[in-house]
Parts: structure tokens; C-alpha cells; sequence
């Protein structure tokens, strides 16, 4: 035997009215993170152009080489022993209570220690 029960002032518009509210949020959240997405890719443009620049300045006022540039990029790529394009610090043991920190953690969250102080950090 199988009971069912009907909720008093929800009716079938109930459904079609609070459907139709949760599409508005979810097409001005989906607007808004497009209007992000393209503050960032121009702040990424805009970056890009500026180490151009400035590699250009030093290679050009020093005599530095691209090969210079391109054997510092895989050392530094290297650092954190992947080949990948990004320098991301591994997890590390905290020196002060001995936790495991994370890379996305710039501290311990045990014992407040700084773990990154570098200013590279991204978060």
C-alpha cells in the first residue's frame, strides 16, 4: 500500500512558478560570470603584452637572447617537477607543528606559520 499526500496551496503552478524564478537567477549568475570571464581575458591580454614589452626592453637594452628566456622558463617550470607550464608549490610539511600544508594554503591552517611568502602566489 503506497500513501501519497497533497501539499495544501501547492498546486501544479507552484512548480512552474518557482522554476521560473530559480531560470532568471541562474541566466543573470550565467551573464555575470560571462562579464568575468571577459574582465579576464583582457587583464590576460593586457598582461601578456606587458611581459612582451618588457622582455622585448631587456633583450633589447641588455643583449639577453630568447634562448636565455626560453632555458630560465623550463627552470623554472621545473621547480615544482612537472614540464607543465606552471610553477605550483607541492605540499609541504609545516616546520613549526608539523601538519601537512596544502599548495592551495599559503598558511598552515593548524598553527597560522606562512608557508608562501612568494609574491608569484596565486590563489
Amino acid at each position: 500500500m503506497s500513501a501519497t499526500f497533497e501539499l495544501s496551496g501547492y498546486g501544479p503552478g507552484f512548480m512552474a512558478s518557482t522554476g521560473g524564478h530559480d531560470a532568471a537567477r541562474a541566466k543573470r549568475a550565467a551573464e555575470a560570470a560571462g562579464q568575468r570571464v571577459k574582465v579576464l581575458e583582457a587583464n590576460l591580454a593586457k598582461t601578456l603584452m606587458i611581459c612582451e614589452t618588457l622582455w622585448e626592453l631587456l633583450r633589447d637594452e641588455h643583449g639577453w637572447s630568447d634562448e636565455a628566456l626560453n632555458k630560465k622558463l623550463y627552470e623554472v617550470d621545473m621547480r615544482d617537477g612537472v614540464l607543465d607550464g606552471k610553477n605550483q608549490r607541492k605540499a609541504v610539511e609545516c616546520p613549526d607543528c608539523g601538519h601537512t600544508v596544502s599548495s592551495r594554503h599559503p598558511a598552515c591552517i593548524y598553527c597560522g606559520r606562512v608557508i608562501d611568502t612568494s609574491v608569484f602566489n596565486l590563489e
